[in-house]
Parts: C-alpha cells; structure tokens; sequence
C-alpha cells in the first residue's frame, strides 16, 4: 500500500476506533490488546508507513526480552515493572532512532506516542499469556486497520 499523509482529525478519528474495539476486546475476553491505545496507533502507522509498524514491532520484541532479562537481576512488579518496561522501550527506540537518523532521515518525523508504544506491547506480553497477547493485539489492530481503510478509501475521512 501507498503511504498516505492523514490529517490530525484522521489520526484522532483512528487512536477513538483502536480504544472502543479495545475496550470490546477487553470487556468481552479481559485481554488487553497491548494497552488500550496501541492499535489505533499500530492501525495509522500501518495506514501511513508499514515499515514504521515493522521496526516498531522489533522494537518491542527487543524490549520484552531485555526485561525477562531485567526481571532475573532485579525485582520488578506492579508500577516499577511498567516503569521498566516503558523505560527500556523508550531507551531502545531512542538507540533505533539515533542509529537509523542519518539513513532515513523521515522515518521519525514526529512520532512521539511510537516512543511510547513498544513498551505498552511489551507490558502486556509479559503480564498476559504471549499468543494471546499477540493474537488479541493483532485482531483488534487489523478490525481498526480495515475500518480506518474503508473511510479513506470511501472519503469519509480526509487525507493530508
């Protein structure tokens, strides 16, 4: 797919729809998606950069095992964990980023909640059960990615 430029409506338009399927996920499997704002943004990556969603999900692999590492060293549980693990996300993306800069200079334009994300993925694979993690976080990130598709490709929602 073409990489499409969506406005600010759009994106607030695609993070809304990612919350209510993951508010249904959730109510209806008591899974977390990934946390509740992940496939919306997973949804709008997709729409706009498929290689973004693709380094993004490295990312979070890289930051689930550099934490089940962190775990054997220290205790983590509760606020620290998520702290850690939201920690270690930013840190990696960050490292990513800063190695990736020169290459592809467009790859992080503004792309502040990407920092964010990987570290919510990987809270979830390590408090929830890992398949059903990645198979709720997929579904619900593939039901807001054809919604938010079908929009732009009918109109309904405006492109930049």
């Amino acid at each position: 797919m073409i990489p499409v430029t969506v406005t600010p409506e759009t994106a607030a338009l695609g993070i809304a729809l990612g919350l209510v399927f993951s508010l249904v996920c959730y109510l209806t499997t008591n899974l977390s998606p990934g946390g509740m704002i992940t496939p919306g943004w997973l949804a709008l990556t997709l729409v706009t950069d498929a290689g973004r969603a693709a380094l993004m999900i490295g990312v979070t692999a890289l930051t689930f095992f550099a934490t089940k590492v962190l775990q054997r060293q220290v205790i983590l549980y509760g606020k620290r964990l998520f702290a850690a693990v939201v920690l270690c996300a930013v840190v990696l993306q960050a490292t990513v980023m800063l190695a990736l800069q020169h290459e592809f200079p467009l790859l992080y334009t503004t792309q502040t909640l990407g920092f964010i994300v990987p570290g919510l993925i990987a809270y979830q694979l390590i408090r929830q059960p890992l398949a059903a993690t990645a198979i709720s976080t997929t579904a619900v990130t593939l039901g807001t990615y054809v919604v938010l598709v079908a929009g732009l490709l009918l109109g309904a929602l405006p492109t930049g």
